[in-house]
């Protein structure tokens, strides 16, 4: 089974591409939703989470305050490693549990859609890596229109990533996101009669 990792920095289009890939009949996994369901999900985790950044994370009915929580755990790289640390062995460990079921159902394709990808090391798992890039204008205008997410605050998470130039050293697939939705699916359509699966 070919494992393919999709990575990039905010606003580049990843999810776009994994789920495209997920149209050609790929399993996605996507990290980013993996995560917030841990971190909803697992009582161990809230308390660590609580400790550190304070009870007023979590709301009355007992659910965590997602945007409480990315304010602080992006204030500084000490908290977002922090952060970091608590979950992704947690992502991890569902992440190849869900490659482990793909394989006993003979898929051929599983892709791993996951904004911290180099980061976490998931690439040591992935067959090769495809990095969608697309220039600072264009994705932190995606961001504010997707988000509300404002300039300061989009600076300072991108900042907190590899810098997409690293990212895109370390690729072995990169795919531009800097013109149309059509344009990037044409691209993940041609990329993936590519991979020749």
């Amino acid at each position: 089974m070919y494992i393919l990792g999709v990575t990039g920095n905010i606003g580049s289009g990843k999810t776009t591409v994994a789920r495209r890939l997920g149209d050609h009949g790929a399993v996605v996994s996507h990290s980013d939703e993996l995560a917030k369901e841990i971190l909803q999900n697992d009582a161990g985790i809230l308390d660590q989470l609580c400790q550190r950044f304070g009870s007023d994370i979590i709301d009355n009915s007992g659910r965590l305050k997602r945007h409480i929580l990315a304010e602080r755990a992006f204030s500084s790289p000490e908290s977002q490693q922090f952060l970091n640390q608590l979950i992704h062995p947690e992502v991890r460990k569902v992440t190849l549990s869900r490659i482990a079921q793909a394989h006993q159902g003979n898929k051929n394709l599983f892709v791993i859609d996951a904004p911290l990808l180099f980061e976490a090391g998931v690439d040591a798992i992935c067959t090769s890596v495809a990095v969608i890039a697309a220039d600072n204008i264009y994705r932190q205008d995606r961001v504010e229109k997707r988000s509300q997410i404002l300039e300061d605050d989009f600076t300072r998470r991108d900042g907190l990533q590899m810098s997409m130039e690293e990212k895109m050293e370390r690729a072995d697939h990169l795919i531009f996101n800097n013109g149309s939705l059509e344009d990037l699916l044409l691209q993940v359509d041609l990329f993936y009669k590519g991979l020749k699966l």
